[in-house]
C-alpha cells in the first residue's frame, strides 16, 4: 500500500512538472464581474459561461491537473478577493472534504445544469444565455456564502469543476502508471 501511494505521488509530481502558467489570480476576478454585467445586459453573452466551465476540463485533459483552479479561475479569484473582509476564517467540516460529499454536490449541480439545458436550448439563444448566467450567478452566490462562513476560498475545495478536473487528473495518472 505504501509503495502504491509513493508511486501515485511520484506520478502527480510528474504532472506538475509540465509547464504551468504564472498565476493570474490577482486580476481574473474582473472576468467574473464583467461577464455577469454584460450577460445581464445582453443575455447571449451568457454563453461564454461555457468557457469557464470547460477551461478546467481542457487543462486537466492536457495533463496539468487542477492548474486552472490554482492559476486562473475567475470565480476563485472573485471569492478570494471579496470575501476576505467578511470571512469567518473557519475551517470547513471534514465531511465537506470527503469525495462522497463532493460527488453529491457535483451530481446535484450537473443534474440541475443538464436539466436546465434541456429546458433552455429549444427556447433559443437568449433563454440559453440567461439560463447559463443565472446558474453561474447562483453558484457564485453559494461560493461567496461559503467564503463568508468558512475561509475565503473554501468553495474551491468543493467546486464541481475542480472535482471534475481532479478526477480527470487521477484517471490520467492511473492510466500512465
Amino acid at each position: 500500500m505504501d509503495e502504491e501511494v509513493k508511486q501515485l505521488n511520484k506520478l502527480r509530481n510528474n504532472s506538475r512538472d509540465k509547464k504551468w502558467i504564472k498565476s493570474q489570480q490577482n486580476w481574473t476576478w474582473i472576468i467574473t464581474i464583467s461577464w455577469m454585467l454584460i450577460a445581464n445586459l445582453w443575455p447571449p453573452f451568457g454563453l461564454y459561461g461555457f468557457v469557464c466551465m470547460l477551461t478546467p476540463i481542457i487543462i486537466a485533459l492536457s495533463g496539468r491537473g487542477k492548474m486552472s483552479c490554482a492559476r486562473i479561475c475567475p470565480r476563485g479569484s472573485f471569492i478570494g478577493k471579496f470575501t476576505k473582509a467578511f470571512s469567518g476564517n473557519r475551517v470547513m467540516p471534514s465531511w465537506m472534504h470527503s469525495k462522497r460529499f463532493k460527488f453529491i454536490l457535483w451530481a446535484i449541480m450537473m443534474g440541475t445544469f443538464i436539466g436546465l439545458m434541456f429546458w433552455a436550448v429549444p427556447k433559443g439563444v437568449y433563454t440559453l444565455g440567461k439560463t447559463i448566467l443565472y446558474f453561474m450567478e447562483a453558484a457564485t452566490l453559494i461560493a461567496f456564502i461559503t467564503g463568508i462562513i468558512f475561509k475565503p476560498r473554501s468553495w474551491c475545495i468543493i467546486c464541481p469543476m475542480g472535482f471534475s478536473a481532479g478526477n480527470i487528473r487521477d484517471i490520467i495518472i492511473k492510466k500512465n502508471r
